[in-house]
């Protein structure tokens, strides 16, 4: 994390359970340059609709940034975990922001603060990316830093 703290490169926790990934991400928030500003986790299994809605207002709504849902993350940390469960047209979304942010990384203008960017998977997602459930360019924009976990077997009821 020494090597990255001064970066807001988007960062790809896969392994491990969702909260081994959790703590990797806010780890590297509390390392960044946004460590002053929120941490955001959102579990895409359960919230994809969220993930959704505050996508689109991100990228081009003109509703005030108080009707995005996730607006409270600008500034920090928005941690997206269970990635790959995000359906088709939000990773498209994803992907569309992730650009827009190297565009304000490398200096362009930015009509909002600075963000950072982490995505946590239980499962390495080049798997689902050669059987096309995950986009291809997606997984390339989000694994910038990517840490490993050791996967945690499961223990079912005996």
């Amino acid at each position: 994390m020494r090597l990255h703290r001064h970066s807001l490169s988007n960062v790809l926790v896969v392994g491990g359970t969702d909260i081994q990934r959790l703590d990797v991400a806010r780890a590297f928030h509390r390392a960044s340059p946004v460590r002053g500003g929120p941490f955001v986790a959102v579990d895409c299994a359960q919230d994809h609709a969220t993930v959704w809605r505050a996508l689109q207002l991100w990228l081009g709504s003109d509703e005030p940034p108080a009707a995005n849902p996730l607006a409270e993350c600008e500034c920090g940390t928005l941690f997206l975990d269970s990635i790959e469960l995000l359906p088709q047209e939000s990773q498209r979304l994803l992907l569309a922001l992730t650009r827009r942010l190297e565009l304000a990384w490398e200096g362009a203008a930015s009509p909002r603060g600075p963000l950072r960017l982490a995505a946590g998977n239980a499962d390495d997602l080049a798997e689902a990316v050669e059987q096309r459930r995950f986009s291809a360019a997606l997984f390339d924009s989000l694994d910038k830093i990517r840490v490993g976990l050791r996967r945690v077997p499961w223990r079912g009821a005996a």
